[in-house]
């Protein structure tokens, strides 16, 4: 497997699809009693140490853990149906993100904040929350094939430092542009940072627009994954990562 080279004249839909993990991410914490919903492994350590300190709050993060793996075996066949039989299945899954981000927002808003991690609007809000994010994460490994997961910071970080070591390698080449060992390092240092960067953006909204105005902030995430999906339908499939 090797990289394409990194276009700057691409819209980078991973900088918004990063930014609506991020915020989606904040408010889940928030208002789900510290579950994560992108973060799966997360979700499992907190579920097993929460029951382990007799903690309530085990109830919720196991239904987002077993309601997880259930959606995303359906997400993964629905899209392997739309391969093959449409072009565009990128634009359809995040259209489909999209509608269940508003019903996310607009259950959550109706509902408001909730008072038990075992009540039964706990279970309603978490279902849509958990639906929106495993078809996010599936969509970015199953359809975008991008570098940059939206969701996974610490690969992406990880890429983000290999990249500023290379860019010092160049630095000590001393040679000319065409001819330095890693002609990408300075688009890919800027393609993860710009990937980081969303996600943090989101989760400071996130965490701001919870704060002050409950599920209702997540209109904000419902316009981006709108407008993301509007731009894959304008701009055709996104390219492939992978050869």
């Amino acid at each position: 497997m090797r990289h394409e080279a990194i276009s700057s004249t691409q819209i980078n839909i991973e900088y918004l699809l990063a930014f609506v993990a991020g915020f989606a991410e904040a408010v889940c914490i928030l208002g789900l009693f510290g579950s994560f919903t992108t973060f799966i492994t997360g979700t499992i350590v907190l579920a097993i140490t929460d029951f382990a300190s007799n903690n309530p709050n085990y109830i919720t993060k196991s239904f987002i853990l077993f309601s997880f793996i259930l959606l995303q075996v359906f997400w993964i066949y629905l899209i392997r149906k739309l391969h093959l039989q449409k072009t565009n299945t990128a634009t359809i899954m995040l259209f489909i993100e999209t509608g269940l981000m508003l019903l996310f927002f607009l259950i959550g808003s109706y509902i408001g904040k909730l008072s038990s991690p075992y009540a039964a609007n706990t279970f309603i809000i978490s279902f849509f929350a958990i639906a929106t994010m495993s078809l996010h994460s599936t969509i970015f490994f199953r359809v975008l094939n991008k570098r940059a997961p939206t969701h996974f910071m610490t690969g992406n970080s990880t890429n983000l430092f290999a990249a500023a070591f290379e860019m010092l390698d160049n630095f000590r080449a001393d040679k000319n542009i065409s001819d330095l060992p890693y002609p990408q390092a300075s688009a890919k240092a800027k393609y993860y940072f710009g990937v980081i960067f969303g996600f943090i953006i989101g989760v400071v909204l996130g965490t701001i627009g919870y704060k002050i105005w409950g599920f209702p902030s997540l209109a904000l995430p419902v316009v981006m994954t709108l407008f993301t999906a509007l731009s894959t339908q304008q701009h055709g499939a996104p390219p492939t990562a992978n050869s």
